[in-house]
């Protein structure tokens, strides 16, 4: 099926799906395996385990030590990674075309023969560990975890971290892994996606192929253990971590909307226009008229059920009030005012050149394939997208601003110094 020119989908008998998008000028090719299934999917007891089979993935095979797997991709001339997500496990591979047999080749034993050892998890475990350790030293990424707690509870899917904890990653064990991964390689949950210099039939027929025999590698298919969509707890309105550090990390924002939400649109130009960049109203006020940040943006998340908008800040925590204020002004003023003529055109223009800049590297279009089929999402062409951000008005800006930035919604996560604010 062709979805718009060059880019195709098919989905295989045994029902793994592929996409590809056929790029003849390009000089490389990103290949992406796909689970739909992470962290928010783990059951108790099991947090983690979806990132901690990540690292297992590439400590060895059935056919390949884990060295044999990093010499096979340097022959080819490539680079392997995994990520995992809140709603997904990714396999990447960017290489040369003329090796994209092999790569196929590579991925498809990752998935279909993992050793999953015992030393091998004993190591990866440390790991983790180690990894763990290091996010606690993130502040904007730690705070960031603390408004999303605000928001859904403490208990949510969404709210968890992606690593897991210690208590949870060294608890899990290698049968636990194995079945966890036995529910993540159903065919019907795996697409395969890859962006550049390649040729469609050719690269379903490898696919074909190399993955025949993951219907029989996979576990009978069950529903995920964990929360379901819509599932989030009760949450209160501030949320606060002490740390003997001297900025003031602040998050101030509010549940979003979802992937499939066609608001997105406006509220991406919402986002733009409000702390993205140094022409943005935040980094303007905040920092250029005021100096209460060096630092200060906005952002969207998007999920298949949910998602968060919010402003991220490190200030002196003597400026909490003061910054705090003219944060929730921002957010009224875009509820109550039109966006200016000229707000709205360099907010369109910002976002169409981020676009198209962005997809010029064949991992980013493969991550484009990816994502839209992990949360369903009609995949448009990059031109179709344009001219969906051209067509947003200042009255759909203001729309989304009024329906999702109401005072009374508003949440604030802090960590750092004591500020003399009472926290749940």
């Amino acid at each position: 099926m062709e979805l718009y020119p060059g880019c195709f989908r098919r989905t295989l008998s045994n029902k793994i799906t592929v996409i590809g998008e056929e790029v003849p000028t390009s000089k490389s090719v990103s290949l992406g395996v796909w689970f739909d299934s992470g962290s928010r999917d783990e059951t108790d007891g099991l947090y983690g385990i979806t990132h901690l089979i990540e690292h297992l993935l590439f400590r060895g095979t059935e056919n390949r030590t884990a060295y044999e797997i990093s010499s096979d991709v340097d022959r080819i001339g490539g680079l392997i990674n995994g990520s995992t997500a809140t709603e997904f496990l990714l396999l990447s591979l960017q290489l040369l075309p003329n090796s994209i047999g092999r790569g196929i080749a590579i991925l498809s034993d990752l998935v279909s023969n993992p050793s999953f050892d015992k030393e091998d998890m004993t190591l990866e475990k440390d790991v983790v560990l180690e990894e763990i350790h290091s996010s606690h030293d993130d502040h904007q990424r730690e705070s960031i975890r603390l408004f999303e707690q605000t928001v859904w509870g403490e208990e949510s899917g969404l709210a968890r971290p992606v690593l897991g904890t210690e208590e949870t990653v060294r608890s899990i064990t290698v049968q636990e892994a194995a079945d966890r991964f036995s529910q993540l390689r159903r065919p019907e949950k795996i697409t395969v996606t890859a962006g550049g210099k390649l040729n469609f039939e050719l690269l379903v027929d490898q696919v074909g192929a190399k993955f025949a025999d993951i219907l029989d590698a996979s576990g009978p298919s069950t529903p995920d253990g964990g929360e379901g969509p819509g599932e989030v707890a009760a949450q209160e309105k501030i949320n606060g971590q002490l740390r003997d550090i001297h900025q003031l990390h602040v998050v101030i924002g509010v549940e979003g909307i979802p992937r499939s939400d066609e608001r997105r649109y406006p509220l991406e130009m919402l986002n733009v226009l409000l702390g993205h960049g140094m022409s943005s109203r935040l980094f303007r006020k905040v920092r250029k008229e005021r100096g209460l940040a060096y630092h200060v943006v906005s952002n969207t998340q998007y999920y298949s059920d949910s998602g968060l908008f919010y402003v991220y800040g490190a200030i002196d925590p003597d400026n909490l009030d003061k910054y705090r204020d003219l944060v929730i002004q921002e957010f009224e003023d875009l509820s109550t005012d039109c966006v200016t003529d000229e707000e709205l055109e360099l907010a369109k223009q910002k976002t169409k050149g981020n676009l198209v800049l962005g997809l010029e590297n064949n991992e980013a279009l493969m991550g484009r394939l990816g994502v839209s089929s992990i949360y369903g999402t009609e995949l448009l062409s990059v031109s179709k997208v344009l001219e969906k951000i051209d067509a947003v008005s200042k009255e759909e800006i203001k729309s989304v601003a009024t329906s999702l930035l109401e005072e009374s919604e508003i949440n604030m996560s802090l960590l750092g110094p004591e500020v003399g604010i009472d926290l749940p």
